[in-house]
């Protein structure tokens, strides 16, 4: 009995995870191609993100690995969801030993480089839905300064991934705006990789956290454009894993 109190106790004290479980729609600008993309900030330097259209059909599972003081990717793993809840891995980014380039690797963690690029830094997979940038945000959005970054992109062609960098994405001085009823910082986002277009980046005022974004080049083949959009936020592990199992729950046949 005494066991059981004490270990209610210690259950009593431990404080609620209150890690955040960020889910975001993609969509082309026209709300079309609705994808939820979720992210779940994990730790320090550590996330995972799943992407998912409908139920019981294929979704991505990433993971990245950040370096906890700047928030530059150390490693990024694709991945699909298993009917188990768990990431099945097939690709990794990575930068290359010595600076100014980055690689994939296919199939296992030690495969040799299947395509690389030179990036400049600070760099942010586009295809990662920034999720980096959501995780760790910028200490420049803290002080309404302008920022830019290099735009690296992996599309798939013919089954197969190609690794270009888009060139840099400048994020011009912010203005304060209310967006979706909340304090934001409005950027202005052009620059070498969007041409002559432009787009916008709004961050929660207080948090950083990226709340929406409207840019004119798509990070996904299948896409007109990039349109993202902060929905909701839950807390902790167990929302994590409920909404990974959910996926895939009273599917007739639960396959990757």
């Amino acid at each position: 009995m005494l066991s059981l109190i004490l270990a209610a106790a210690i259950a009593a004290a431990q404080p609620p995870d209150a890690r955040p479980v960020y889910h975001y729609e993609r969509t082309n600008s026209d709300g079309t191609m609705g994808e939820d993309v979720v992210v779940f900030v994990e730790g320090e330097g550590r996330l995972s993100v799943m992407k998912a259209r409908d139920r019981c059909t294929p979704a991505a599972y990433v993971t990245g690995r950040l370096d906890p003081d700047t928030g530059a990717p150390i490693e990024l793993v694709g991945g699909r969801l298993t009917p188990q809840a768990e990431q099945a891995p097939f690709l990794w980014l990575r930068p290359v030993e010595g600076g100014g380039r980055i690689a994939i690797h296919e199939g296992t963690a030690d495969a040799p480089p299947s395509a690389a690029v030179a990036v400049d830094s600070p760099w942010h997979i586009y295809d990662f839905d920034f999720a980096d940038l959501i995780a760790h945000p910028l200490a420049e959005i803290a002080k309404r300064a302008p920022f830019s970054f290099d735009l690296p992109l992996i599309l798939m062609a013919d089954g197969k991934p190609t690794l270009s960098n888009r060139g840099r994405l400048e994020l011009s001085r912010p203005v304060e705006v209310v967006r979706a009823g909340r304090r934001a910082l409005r950027y202005r986002a052009a620059g070498p990789a969007f041409g002559d277009a432009k787009g916008y980046m709004w961050f929660d005022a207080r948090s950083g956290v990226l709340v929406e974004a409207k840019l004119p080049l798509p990070n996904h083949s299948e896409y007109r454009d990039f349109h993202l959009t902060l929905v909701r936020t839950t807390r902790g592990a167990a929302s994590w894993h409920a909404r990974l199992a959910e996926h895939w729950q009273g599917c007739p046949t639960a396959t990757e």
